[in-house]
């Protein structure tokens, strides 16, 4: 990869097939990360503008519309004011704002004030790759902690740091062969910066066992929260006991695993409802509800309005 004169990423044409479309469930489109053929590493870095154009062109028509990513994104907003979407919140951003997003969350670009930005894209494979040898945990599953923030504002020294090193990433793209392993070191070096301006990511009373812990648990949740509402079930899947289970989930984010269970499930409605165009029928049925009257209790237990009344509202 290299830059314009200006000082953004200039994608080479084989990036082309950044954010594939992967399949739809009902209305959210549903985006799988897809490695470049020339380049093994698992993540890639590229301008915005790349996107911007494929959107006008009606190729990524669908960006400016909220999509679930099944890879992070890392994006660093370098130019005009604007905002950027996730889950079913829309967070202004600006020069030197930066927006995390999880794998799993939904998100949308804005296509409207187009604002310049630097898109880093990563998978979860990597990720564990590189975070292994450092102590940098930004991708944590954030929307359960309180120190949650999708956009911060990075002071413009963090933003140059950031900057100068996905310039180094970007020349040795240029070289060949690339060395694999220097690229590494700098994407480790990218995350440890940024893990600078979120250094509360876990209460300081939670070790690093426990943390793997309660990542497992997080992991499960995602894949199987439709199916599977027992924390028992859960600590089960996990290799470890409810009361380790709870007492972990309580350290780390003053909830119960049960809580958890019920915060995610709900997260999720709430996504969908905001989101698709679908009945409260059929959402309830996809959540693993099997009348909407429980779902619709359920529901307006923990959010204090009903399906309805929620959908309306957002």
């Amino acid at each position: 990869m290299i830059f314009s004169s200006r000082g953004d990423f200039t994608p080479p044409l084989y990036v082309s097939a950044l954010y594939e479309e992967f399949l739809m469930s009902n209305e959210i489109r549903q985006i799988e990360f897809k490695e470049s053929s020339l380049l093994k590493v698992g993540f890639q870095v590229f301008d915005i503008d790349q996107l911007y154009r494929r959107a006008e062109s009606g190729e990524l028509a669908y960006i400016d519309q909220p999509h679930r990513v099944n890879f992070h994104n890392l994006i660093i907003y370098t130019g005009n004011e604007g905002e950027h979407f996730v889950d079913f919140h829309a967070f202004p951003v600006e020069k030197n704002a930066l927006v995390l997003v999880n794998k799993g969350q939904i998100h949308a670009f804005d296509l409207v004030n187009k604002p310049a930005a630097t898109v880093v894209i990563f998978t979860d494979r990597y990720l564990d790759e590189v975070t292994a040898a450092i102590d940098a945990r930004i991708f944590a599953p954030t929307q359960f902690l309180s120190s949650y923030r999708p956009s911060l504002l990075m002071a413009e020294k963090q933003a140059l740091s950031l900057q100068s090193i996905l310039m180094l990433i970007a020349a040795e793209f240029t070289n060949t062969p690339v060395n694999i392993q220097y690229v590494k070191v700098l994407f480790a070096a990218v995350l440890t910066k940024v893990s600078e301006l979120r250094p509360d990511i876990y209460h300081c009373q939670i070790n690093a066992s426990q943390i793997k812990c309660f990542e497992r648990f997080v992991a499960c949740l995602a894949r199987d929260y439709a199916s599977i509402r027992d924390a028992n079930e859960y600590a089960h899947l996990i290799g470890t006991s409810y009361k380790t289970l709870n007492k972990i989930c309580k350290i780390a984010t003053n909830l119960t695993a049960k809580q958890l269970i019920d915060a995610h499930v709900v997260l999720e409605a709430k996504r969908r409802l905001s989101i698709e165009n679908a009945q409260v029928q059929q959402i309830a049925s996809s959540l693993g509800f099997d009348e909407v009257t429980n779902f619709v209790k359920y529901f307006k237990k923990h959010t204090l309005m009903t399906p309805s009344q929620f959908k309306k509202k957002t």
